[in-house]
C-alpha cells in the first residue's frame, strides 16, 4: 500500500541516522536555493502575488542579461589600462573563476552523490552501513557533466518560460490594456505549471542517470515518461514537502527570535562585541545546518518516491479518494 507517510518517515530516518549526508545536502542546495525550483515558484507567488512575482522574475532575467553585457564590456575596456593593472585584474578574475567553478563542481557532485548514497542506504540490510564522503564525492564526480547539463537545460527552459510570460508585463507598464492582461494570464496559466513540471521532471531524470546509468537523453526521456505517468503523485508530494519546508522554516525563525535575538539585542545595548559576534555566528550556523538537513531530507524523499514509482507505481491520494 502506497503511503506518503512511510516515504517521509523513511527519508527522515535516513537523514537523521546518516548525518554525514548533511554535508552533501549543504552544497547540493546550491544547485537551486534549497534544491527545488518548484518551492521557489510557489513561495514567490504566495509572498509577492502573481503579478509582482512574475515581474520580479522578469526583471531578474533582464538584470542578469545586463550584468553579462557589462562584464564583457569591462573585459574589453580592461586592455586599455597599463600592464600591471591588466595583470592584477586578470589574476583576480582567474581566481574568482576557479572558486566559482569549484563551488559548481562541489554542488553538482554532492547532488549526484546524495541521490546515490540514499539508494545505497535504503537497499542495505546492514544497520551500521558505513559510507564515506570521499567515496560519495568520487561517485558523484563521475556523473558531474550529465547532471550539470540536466540542471542547466531545465534552468534555461524555465527562465525562458518566465521571460515569455513576463513580456506582457513589459508592455503593461506602458499601456495596460485588457488584451495584455488576458495574454499575461493565459501565458502564466500555461508556463507556470510547465516550469513546476520541469523542476519535478529534473529530479527523476537525475535519478535515472545516477541510479540506472541512463544516458543524458535517455534519462530525460525516462524522467519525462515517469513524470507524465505519475504527475499527480509528484504534485502531491511537492505540496507536502512545501508545507513541511514552510513549517520547519517558521520554527527556525521562532527559535532565532526567542533565543538568539534577545542575545543579540543584549550585546548591542551594552555594547559587548563578543556577544554580538556569538549571536550572529550561532544564527548563521543554525541556518546552515537547518538548510543542509532540509535539503538532505527532501532529496531522500524524492529518491524514495522515484524508486517506488519506477518499481511498483503509486496511486495519488486524490485518485484514491475519488475512486471510492
Amino acid at each position: 500500500m502506497f503511503s506518503y507517510r512511510s516515504l517521509l518517515k523513511q527519508a527522515w530516518e535516513v537523514s537523521w541516522k546518516h548525518k554525514y549526508l548533511w554535508f552533501l545536502g549543504l552544497f547540493a542546495s546550491l544547485t537551486a536555493a534549497g534544491g527545488s525550483w518548484e518551492y521557489q515558484l510557489l513561495a514567490q507567488n504566495l509572498n509577492r502575488g502573481l503579478i509582482d512575482g512574475s515581474y520580479y522574475r522578469f526583471t531578474g532575467i533582464l538584470a542578469l542579461a545586463d550584468l553579462t553585457k557589462t562584464f564583457f564590456l569591462g573585459i574589453v575596456n580592461l586592455f586599455s589600462y597599463d600592464f600591471v593593472t591588466i595583470l592584477n585584474a586578470l589574476s583576480l578574475l582567474i581566481i574568482s573563476f576557479v572558486l566559482v567553478a569549484f563551488v559548481i563542481w562541489l554542488a553538482i557532485t554532492c547532488q549526484a552523490a546524495l541521490v546515490n548514497d540514499v539508494k545505497k542506504i535504503n537497499n542495505s540490510k546492514k544497520k551500521d552501513l558505513s559510507l564515506s564522503l570521499r567515496d560519495g564525492l568520487t561517485v558523484g564526480h563521475g556523473y558531474f557533466w550529465p547532471v550539470l547539463g540536466l540542471n542547466l537545460m531545465i534552468k534555461i527552459v524555465i527562465s525562458l518560460a518566465f521571460f515569455i510570460t513576463g513580456l506582457p508585463l513589459l508592455f503593461m507598464v506602458l499601456s495596460s490594456t485588457p488584451v495584455l492582461v488576458t495574454a499575461y494570464t493565459v501565458l502564466f496559466v500555461i508556463f507556470v505549471p510547465v516550469a513546476v513540471g520541469l523542476s519535478l521532471l529534473l529530479k527523476y531524470a537525475i535519478a535515472y542517470h545516477v541510479l540506472d546509468n541512463k544516458s543524458f537523453m535517455s534519462a530525460l526521456e525516462h524522467g519525462q515518461k515517469l513524470f507524465v505517468k505519475n504527475w499527480l503523485v509528484s504534485l502531491e508530494m511537492a505540496i507536502i514537502l512545501f508545507i513541511i519546508n514552510f513549517v520547519a522554516s517558521l520554527i527556525i525563525l521562532i527559535i532565532l527570535a526567542l533565543v538568539l535575538l534577545p542575545l543579540l539585542l543584549l550585546g548591542l545595548i551594552f555594547q559587548i562585541s563578543w556577544i554580538v559576534i556569538l549571536a550572529l555566528l550561532l544564527a548563521i550556523a543554525l541556518i546552515i545546518i537547518f538548510g543542509a538537513a532540509l535539503t538532505t531530507f527532501q532529496t531522500a524523499t524524492w529518491t524514495n518516491l522515484f524508486l517506488r514509482l519506477k518499481d511498483k507505481g503509486a496511486l495519488a491520494k486524490l485518485e484514491r479518494i475519488f475512486s471510492r
